[in-house]
């Protein structure tokens, strides 16, 4: 299986703990692309201090980033390691062009495909493409909504192939390693004094001037007092722009953490003490309401995705991302979250993608047929 940055590492890390530990598999992980660039973190290092072993390092986004020619690299690299370690099927996570090149080597190389959280919608962002792209790419559709289920087929899709499994990335509700608000402090460097906030911005990439966005949000930052913990965005175009602002701005504030990555531990340990989350990555739309936490999403990127409970849609605009991060730290002060949750099912959703592999036919030669929706 791929991970190609700290956005799905977190969605697979349960599954690939539950693989790693069943007789019946024997999986490869190949970390690429952000995974190895310190100005994303350096992620794998996280994988390591997870006892996993990275069967491929694949170096294929470059310094800049330059999302034409990473995913160049991509196909180029992934194909090359399917014919090495002669793969039965490649396990792929959403939307990314790194993604979309990925599922086209194993397509050439006539590898079956698995991918998860297919059938979603992100108008806002040219992910959007390349998710639905990847679908018709695979075989295998583990998806986390009955909604997207009915997408899936509506592409054509055999509907024995698609199987609602949840989100697997809310798996790390159930850890019990999460660090401790000691820990987080230490970590970080700083008093994460109430109420906190966590903070990520993503480039649309569909319209929108990356820029004026996180113009916009700092603005409503500086006029609502809070512990701010801004993580850097992904390398998609634009971020160059999202990146140095936060450097500069965040640059002698005392209530102000930039961080490359987190890491899916110290992430949700921030969510236990969160008050708000802010931004526009589709963490805002999942995670935040499952940890209970309410959410302000920042303008179109998420334009269509479906979305827990306690979220709030402002447009990018400095007023009334304020008004809106005011209101959601007011609502997790009066205790009044309790309503909050995410549109999933609920329960580990790891079990469930092991049994729907186990209990696949992985088709060989990896034919398909397009089945008409009636």
């Amino acid at each position: 299986m791929l991970t190609t940055g700290r956005q799905d590492y977190g969605i697979l890390r349960s599954t690939l703990l539950l693989l790693h530990d069943h007789p019946a598999f024997r999986p490869l992980l190949w970390a690429g692309g952000m995974h190895l660039q310190q100005r994303f973190g350096c992620f794998v290092e996280f994988i390591r201090r997870d006892g996993l072993e990275i069967a491929r390092e694949l170096p294929f986004v470059g310094e800049p980033p330059d999302p034409s020619c990473d995913a160049a690299r991509a196909l180029e690299q992934v194909a090359a390691a399917l014919v090495k370690d002669r793969c039965d099927a490649l396990l792929l996570v959403g939307d990314r062009s790194e993604t979309l090149a990925a599922a086209f080597a194993a397509t050439l190389a006539t590898v079956p495909i698995i991918h998860l959280h297919g059938g979603e919608e992100s108008e806002g962002a040219i992910d959007n493409a390349m998710r639905h792209a990847v679908t018709k790419l695979s075989h295998l559709h583990l998806v986390s909504h009955d909604e997207h289920a009915q997408r899936v087929r509506q592409m054509g899709e055999d509907p024995s192939t698609v199987v609602v499994v949840g989100a697997p990335g809310l798996d790390n509700l159930y850890r019990t390693d999460l660090p401790a608000q000691s820990t987080l402090e230490r970590e970080l460097g700083c008093a994460l004094t109430p109420p906190v906030v966590v903070v990520t911005l993503h480039p649309t990439t569909l319209g929108g001037d990356p820029r004026a966005e996180v113009t916009a949000i700092a603005g409503a930052m500086e006029a609502v007092p809070a512990t701010y913990v801004v993580t850097q965005p992904n390398s998609d175009a634009g971020s160059g722009a999202i990146y140095d602002y936060w450097r500069h701005w965040a640059r002698g504030r005392h209530n102000v953490v930039l961080v490359n990555a987190l890491g899916e531990g110290r992430y949700w340990g921030l969510l236990r003490l969160a008050a708000a989350v802010l931004g526009n990555s589709s963490s805002g739309l999942l995670e935040a309401p499952a940890a209970g936490v309410p959410a302000v999403n920042v303008g179109d990127r998420q334009l269509g995705r479906l979305r827990g409970t306690g979220v709030s849609d402002v447009p990018a605009e400095c007023r009334a991302i304020a008004a809106a991060l005011r209101r959601a730290i007011q609502l997790a002060s009066a205790g009044d979250t309790v309503g909050i949750q995410a549109p999933v099912l609920s329960g580990p959703a790891a079990p469930r993608i092991v049994k729907a592999i186990l209990d696949w036919d992985a088709p060989r030669p990896p034919r398909k047929r397009f089945h008409v929706v009636r």
